[in-house]
């Protein structure tokens, strides 16, 4: 009988694998501080700090939550598979709500429940054969006029190999067009850009109403340095 890998992988995530791979928490809180600044902060401009319901996906120990929570967002939700890494977030943003939990199911729960949906490196975990149907679960748990934001590692980078079988629970790696033509299938609109590191792709499709009620997507992306 076929063992459930992902399962034993993933409910040891932290002690196994990020554990030694990690800096100092004070490194990664700096490093993620910065990131955001550079990639995310400047398309959350047109929400309200105050008002606006933030999920990250696979949050693990909460150093992206730290840093939305240090540049002022309030109402901040998380959810991973790791029970050391949940632990270890709830104990770094306090005041977020952390949960162990499957994200599927956890969006399944939350219909309509946020404004912006974060993935940061987590897209590449999941199943091919999952991909499409949890990128639907993604848009039926935002509200309407709320924003996703996936950032995925760059397999047009120079060590593109490495970033794709560094990990033994990575299922699949996204160059520029494959995450266009994946996001495509569920967003309209969809521009993927380089972050500034080049490490990796961003993108962020808009839920917004379209003539027959759906949830379509609008882009509005920051060009690449150079790009004309």
């Amino acid at each position: 009988m076929a063992s459930d890998y992902r399962s034993r992988l993933f409910s040891t995530y932290d002690a196994t694998h990020i554990s030694h791979l990690d800096t100092e928490d004070s490194a990664k809180l700096e490093w993620f501080a910065r990131y955001a600044a550079l990639n995310y902060f400047p398309l959350l401009d047109n929400f309200d700090k105050n008002t606006v319901v933030v999920l990250e996906i696979a949050c693990n120990k909460g150093y992206l939550l730290k840093a939305l929570r240090d540049h002022g967002i309030r109402h901040l939700h998380g959810v991973d598979l790791s029970t050391d890494a949940v632990a270890k977030a709830q104990s770094l943003v306090p005041d977020a709500s952390i949960v162990y939990a499957s994200a599927g199911a956890y969006l399944q729960e939350h219909p309509g429940e946020f404004d912006v949906v974060f993935l940061k490196a987590m897209l590449e975990h999941t199943r091919k054969e999952h991909t499409l149907l949890f990128l639907e679960q993604i848009k039926s748990a935002l509200k309407m006029g709320g924003l996703v934001i996936i950032d995925v590692p760059n397999m047009d980078w120079l060590f593109a190999s490495h970033e794709r079988y560094m990990d033994f629970t990575h299922e699949a790696g996204f160059t520029k067009e494959s995450l266009a033509q994946v996001m495509r299938n569920v967003f309209q609109n969809v521009v993927v850009r380089w972050c500034l590191n080049l490490r990796f792709f961003l993108v962020h499709p808009q839920c917004s109403p379209c003539l027959r009620g759906d949830k379509g997507a609008e882009n509005h992306v920051p060009r690449r340095h150079g790009e004309h």
